[in-house]
């Protein structure tokens, strides 16, 4: 279209101005509002389970961080395998990295590093540029603020099953806890003063520095140290310094000897005087007394907080894992999910429904509040369910035919408590004094806590013990996939819908605007 003939030299200049005026104005409008965006940033999460949202206790951490001078550097070493799993645990991780950077106002940055494709020169050169000084696997994230680095694999940040149970199974992602874990990290890299754990040492303890299957290596050093930042530490509390002041937590792990008086001696010292105690125990059906009495010293101890452990070993039939073997499936009912959690404790107050936790050869744990001392608050945080579930008692003792099965009289009906948290003020002290016991180690040994142990459970209990409760967060959430699978029939039906009927219809409408407008 051109303008009127009549039209000048002036008329012309000025309706290029004008539409050049109206060009800037519009690019001048799309420029604020990319402005505003990005210093207003907001998401709109329209899952119904609000999986790609942020909770409270990070959103405070992210303030925190925003409102500082120092930087955070995320980098993800990626190596994708031959099911897909990795690609799609990469895209949450990337997805949830990219909400940290931004409502860090960039303060958290990432990158990710593909490993095949730079191939070992590529990786040396980013680990010079990033300035690295951690070893790391396939799939390692490295957290790093200054000098102080951090790392933790990619796939705790995720819980996983097969498809099927078979060789021809495939691995699917269940589960989310990357929140968790990011937000545990940063704050881990932001501590002045680690907070410490000391594990006891003298009793045949399981060890946290045991690498073996039947060790605690893995939970103690790759989890507690490496991602959550403690200090960890053995001691023996029998000597005449007790327990040293700079421990935060004293942690005694499936014992296997009873503890001194000496030992005693130091323990309610230390409790006395607002000490912070994490207990793991086990059935122990080597070591077992059908009288419930295996440690009468240790046991003793604790039942003066109210808290009574059973010489007995848990079974749970409608919460019983599978194995596979061979091509066989089977169930072992010392092997269960926790079927309950108080949902009020600050320890398991955030876990759901979808939340598993798993016990392997647990014990029962009975309290009773009126042992403990005045004003302390005694809490059942986890049972088991009430159906098929019971405490075996006297299990190398009982006669192989009624094992298994539950004897009336002589086993513990369920449902069977299986953690409680003790906590008050001892007298003549301001500080307050926490305990937790629970009825399993084994479930977070080497060998089970990468298949089936989730260590949600004694997690939260040390954040609770180390007075950090701001990190304990929402359960892992559930990884839902929301993919739409049609039928041949709804295919093919929606192919003939957008493919043929809505181009032939546009065609039809325009042809009949040019009859109509032709006729005219």
């Amino acid at each position: 279209m051109s303008a009127p003939a009549m039209w000048g030299t002036r008329a012309r200049l000025g309706v290029a101005a004008n539409v050049a005026g109206q060009v800037a104005f519009v690019v001048a409008i799309l420029i604020a509002l990319n402005w505003l965006s990005a210093r207003r940033y907001r998401r709109v999460d329209l899952t119904d389970d609000v999986s790609y949202t942020l909770g409270g206790k990070t959103l405070g951490v992210l303030e925190k961080i925003s409102s500082a001078d120092d930087r955070y550097q995320v980098v993800v070493f990626f190596a994708p395998d031959e099911y897909g799993a990795w690609e799609a645990a990469l895209a949450r991780t990337r997805d949830l990295l990219e909400e940290y950077r931004t409502r860090s106002n960039g303060r958290i940055t990432y990158e990710v590093v593909p490993l095949l494709s730079v191939g070992r020169e590529g990786v040396a050169s980013a680990k010079r540029r990033l300035e690295l000084r951690s070893e790391f696997t396939a799939n390692d994230v490295i957290f790093k603020k200054g000098d102080v680095e951090r790392t933790v694999n990619l796939k705790e940040f995720f819980g996983q099953e097969w498809e099927d149970m078979g060789p021809r199974g495939t691995p699917r992602l269940t589960s989310f806890n990357g929140e968790s874990i990011v937000t545990a990290m940063l704050v881990a890299l932001s501590q002045e003063r680690p907070i410490r754990i000391a594990f006891t040492a003298g009793h045949e303890e399981i060890s946290p520095d045991d690498a073996e299957p039947t060790g605690w290596g893995a939970f103690a050093h790759q989890i507690l140290e490496k991602r959550e930042g403690y200090a960890i530490t053995r001691i023996e509390i029998g000597g005449v310094n007790g327990v040293p002041k700079e421990v935060d937590v004293l942690a005694i792990v499936s014992p296997r000897r009873d503890f001194s008086e000496a030992d005693l001696r130091n323990l309610r010292l230390f409790m006395e005087g607002g000490g912070r105690l994490f207990v793991a125990l086990d059935a122990g059906p080597e070591v077992d007394d059908p009288n419930g009495k295996r440690f009468p010293n240790l046991f003793g101890f604790l039942g003066t907080y109210g808290i009574e452990p059973q010489g007995d070993i848990v079974f749970d039939e409608d919460n019983a894992l599978q194995f596979l073997q061979g091509e066989r499936i089977s169930r072992d009912k010392t092997a269960f999910r926790i079927a309950w959690f108080d949902r009020e404790h600050a320890v398991t107050r955030k876990f759901t429904a979808d939340t598993e936790v798993t016990m392997a050869g647990a014990c029962t744990l009975m309290i009773d509040p009126g042992r403990a001392p005045e004003g302390f608050r005694v809490v059942e945080l986890a049972k088991s369910s009430s159906g098929k579930a019971y405490g075996e008692r006297g299990y190398l003792g009982s006669d192989k035919t009624q094992r298994d099965r539950f004897t009336p009289n002589v086993d513990i009906p369920g449902p069977l408590t299986l953690a409680v948290a003790a906590s008050g003020t001892a007298k003549g002290t301001t500080v307050e004094t926490r305990l937790f016991v629970m009825g399993d180690a084994t479930a977070l040994v080497n060998g089970v806590l990468p298949q089936f142990g989730r260590p949600d459970l004694a997690l939260n209990a040390i954040r609770w013990l180390a007075k950090q409760e701001h990190l304990i967060q929402e359960s892992s959430k559930r990884n839902v996939d929301r993919t739409l699978h049609l039928t041949a029939a709804q295919d093919g039906w929606i192919f003939r819908v957008c493919v043929l009927f809505l181009p032939l219809m546009a065609i039809a409408f325009g042809g009949t605007m040019w009859l109509t407008r032709r006729s005219q």
